[in-house]
């Protein structure tokens, strides 16, 4: 599963120069270097109506199902979500990717959590594949897109922490992400490359999902 991750990148304008993407007027307002992201946050996703340009706009992490009074999903498995009816439609018209930098998993016993951090070798962004929809409130009408990431088995950087890991869409391949029909994107939704991640054991700090500094990423 993907349980928290980070996007510690001070400059979205340079983060939508590199995805090719507009960036949405309210994110600028409120973004911030992020380093323990947790469900029930607004964070920046990109996403991309037919005919229109990609645009980073913020977006909730938690998608409540279809039906009132649904669960709400934090992740969503790949292999199922294009046929589950909790997931199909968001599947088909709703994809989208999470920005990120890096992401958490945890190893050792309940009692004793010990965190390590996910990232790439070097400084480039991570697109997490995900699904979206939005939702109205129904007192004061307001729209909150809200999104829930996908999760493939794990490659062998992750497979000794955990059986999953998110969906890491390739950058050269997020016109086929957000555009392509469904049939077109099972390419990419298997593990990433076993050698784009690397393992950075870091101090329980991060373990707190109220937590949010720079120090979450203290090694130890």
């Amino acid at each position: 599963m993907c349980g928290r991750f980070t996007l510690t990148h001070p400059q979205l304008d340079l983060l939508a120069e590199l995805l090719n993407a507009e960036l949405d007027p309210r994110l600028p307002e409120t973004h911030r270097p992020r380093f323990n992201i947790a469900p029930g946050t607004v964070t920046p996703v990109l996403a991309a109506r037919p005919k229109q340009r990609r645009r980073l706009e913020p977006a909730l992490w938690g998608l409540p199902g279809p039906w009132e009074g649904s669960n709400v999903h934090i992740n969503a498995r790949s292999e199922t979500a294009a046929g589950s009816p909790a997931f199909r439609d968001a599947f088909a018209r709703g994809r989208c990717g999470v920005i990120a930098d890096g992401f958490y998993e945890w190893a050792g016993t309940k009692a004793k959590r010990l965190p390590l951090w996910f990232h790439p070798h070097g400084d480039e962004p991570l697109v997490l594949g995900a699904i979206y929809r939005d939702h109205a409130d129904p007192e004061s009408g307001e729209v909150t897109r809200r999104f829930a990431i996908l999760t493939t088995r794990a490659n062998a950087t992750l497979a000794p922490y955990h059986e999953r890991m998110p969906v890491i869409i390739p950058l050269a391949a997020l016109g086929v992400w957000l555009h392509g029909e469904t049939g077109a994107v099972a390419d990419l939704l298997g593990p990433a490359a076993d050698d784009l991640l690397v393992a950075t054991p870091v101090i329980p700090r991060v373990n707190d999902a109220r937590v949010d500094d720079p120090a979450c990423l203290t090694p130890r």
